[in-house]
């Protein structure tokens, strides 16, 4: 990449044990928490052997998702030692060889994999696709604008179908039309941040080369829209009971909230997943709409039909 000063890596910093466990992301294993997603809406969350199975995906994920971690980096280490922050990654500050880091991908891709196939062979396929799409993306779809937020979109749709067929249900259009635009929503804030970020710097890198600061600001808006239509149809039209609408606001709110943040130029809004844990809001937001949906849909509230 072409921002920051200077294009020699740091001084390596801290242990080659420590490097490693920078280099898998532990901290990122939250996102996987999608793959609970099913064993929720398919209402088995007070069934153990569901409950099993949905955190047995989540870690199959875990450690597939590190892997894949391992393998951006080692492909990555060029570029990132130019970058200001991410030269002190551990294969770009030279903490981690890049042959282990390939090494740990290409051991904790198989581990995933048949750990997923232990799970169930529907589960395994995902776990294909995910490496699949993040392969692609890894060694190309990075680099061109639209496909490379459709891949991450993609990459979360992969992890909450997992959760659902992992548990013996077979996942509803809704929910998945509902992820992928809510996937794709964070994805453009998150690219929309690395590029106010970059023209700040007076910078430019191949990754942001297709987008401007006002195209992505229509497309952040096009996605926010879409992922809470498509939200407020799945509560009315999916064969759910439709007070699941009570819920809506709380999801218009942690939407337009994010957005607010995103395009105001909140500080770390290139790490989305960060940001949302930062701000006390966002996770108030989801404590709130799973309280609603549990009221709903396990405790049989009725106020529409």
């Amino acid at each position: 990449m072409s921002e920051g000063e200077g294009s020699s890596a740091p001084p390596p910093q801290g242990g080659l044990a420590f490097g490693v466990l920078r280099l898998l992301r532990p901290w990122q294993w939250s996102k996987n928490s999608l793959c609970l997603a099913g064993v929720f809406f398919s209402g088995k969350v007070f069934e153990p052997s569901a409950v099993a199975q949905a955190l047995g995906t989540a870690a199959v994920f875990s450690a597939t998702s590190s892997g894949v971690y391992a393998l951006n980096d080692a492909l990555d280490r060029e570029r990132d030692r130019e970058h200001p922050t991410k030269r002190s990654r551990p294969v770009a500050s030279g903490v981690v060889a890049p042959g282990l880091a390939y090494g740990l991908a290409l051991v904790l891709a198989l581990a995933g994999l048949a750990g997923g196939y232990a799970l169930s062979k529907a589960v395994a396929l995902c776990l294909a696709l995910y490496l699949l799409n993040n392969a692609l993306y890894s060694f190309r779809l990075k680099h061109v604008a639209l496909l490379d937020v459709l891949s991450i979109a993609l990459g979360f749709v992969l992890r909450l179908v997992a959760g659902v067929v992992a548990v013996g249900v077979v996942p509803t259009a809704w929910i998945v039309t509902c992820t992928l635009f809510l996937a794709l929503f964070l994805a453009l804030g998150k690219r929309y941040g690395e590029l106010r970020r970059t023209l700040a710097q007076d910078g430019a890198r191949p990754a942001l080369e297709g987008y401007t600061q006002a195209g992505l600001e229509q497309l952040l808006t096009s996605a926010a829209t879409a992922a809470i239509l498509a939200y407020a149809v799945f509560t009315t039209s999916s064969g759910k009971n439709p007070t699941l609408i009570v819920t809506l606001p709380v999801v218009v709110y942690g939407v337009y909230a994010y957005q607010q943040l995103v395009m105001s130029g909140e500080p770390g809004s290139e790490a989305p997943d960060l940001l949302l844990f930062r701000r006390w809001r966002f996770p108030a937001c989801v404590v709130v709409w799973l309280a609603l949906y549990y009221a709903v849909d396990y405790a049989g509230l009725t106020l529409f039909r």
